[in-house]
């Protein structure tokens, strides 16, 4: 049993560091992409879903780590999205996304290198976006673009068609749109509120924003690590046990003699979650994904379970 306790504790150890150099180390490569412009066009329908336009001018700082740039995913309010159109002729393939979060997956229509600039444009027809306030009389919209975790922005920019429009938290006007604009750090957020009054659209009770009509909750990368770590950690304890309890029948105990493992490869993707109370705000997050980063680190640190072989065959001596 001591034994078993032993081994627990070096696979503790190597685990806690994994934790912790993990981010550092990703912090240490640098960022792969810049985003130099990022506008949005909101118009209203008569019904109170979106016509949403994104143009997006995207810059390659690293085609090497990750390889080069040839598609990304752009994160969408929730899922009731229909109407996806590529309004430039440098998109390939454009279509819905859920992983880990509500997306739009876009395809390129060559891979594009460090340096390089692709500037393409899409939109959407949006829907369960409002909430009714009746004793207000309203109907109010708190709309927060799909953020970038990995990239900064630039330049960000929100249109929003002020016709009608009863209240808002705009900056100023350009225009017959409402303009709310800055620069976005890595994970930092730009939000748009607007009000107007009931009276406006035909609006459907059913067809409110609900944490329920939202995307899908994601996980953080770290939160995906932890999780991770802690089920392989269980299973390796697990084993130790039992292999401990062995001691008395083989001299050759742990993971020696006749005892066989298999690694276990984890592939982690950039993902979010957002918490939202009464409010239709876009509950997901563009982590900037790229062709084969499914199939290797993502954060380019190569540091995998075979990290922890050494503290097992440490246990053999």
């Amino acid at each position: 049993m001591k034994r078993g306790l032993r081994l627990f504790s070096k696979i503790l150890v190597a685990f806690c560091l994994m934790v912790i150099l993990l981010p550092l180390q990703a912090e240490a490569r640098g960022p792969l992409d810049e985003i130099q412009n990022y506008t949005i066009q909101v118009d209203m329908r008569p019904d109170g879903t979106m016509d949403i336009r994104y143009h997006i001018e995207w810059k390659v700082l690293d085609d090497t780590s990750e390889g080069p740039l040839s598609w990304v995913k752009i994160g969408n309010p929730n899922m009731h999205v229909d109407e996806i159109t590529a309004l430039s002729d440098n998109i390939q393939d454009i279509r819905y996304l859920a992983e880990d979060g509500s997306y739009i997956r876009i395809d390129f229509d060559r891979e594009y290198h460090e340096n390089e600039i692709i500037i393409f444009e899409y939109s959407i027809h949006q829907s369960y976006m409002y909430v009714i306030e009746e004793e207000e009389h309203i109907c109010r919209y708190s709309f927060t673009p799909g953020w970038f975790d990995e990239i900064e922005v630039k330049e960000i920019k929100i249109l929003w068609n002020r016709d009608n429009v009863l209240e808002s938290t705009a900056q100023g006007t350009e225009g017959n749109y409402l303009v709310w604009s800055g620069s976005l750090e890595m994970g930092e957020r730009l939000n748009a509120s607007v009000q107007y009054n009931l009276d406006v659209f035909t609006t459907n009770e059913e067809e409110q924003y609900t944490e329920e009509s939202g995307s899908e909750g994601g996980i953080s990368p770290f939160g995906l690590l932890i999780v991770a770590g802690i089920v392989i950690l269980v299973i390796i304890v697990l084993c130790a046990l039992f292999v401990s309890d062995d001691d008395d029948y083989d001299s050759h105990g742990g993971f020696g003699g006749s005892h066989y493992y298999h690694t276990t490869y984890v592939h982690t993707r950039s993902s979010c979650a957002c918490a939202c109370v009464s409010c239709a705000c876009a509950c997901a997050c563009a982590g900037g994904g790229r062709a084969g980063c499914s199939k290797k680190d993502f954060y380019g640190t190569n540091l995998r379970i075979e990290d922890l072989e050494k503290v097992l065959k440490e246990h053999k001596k």
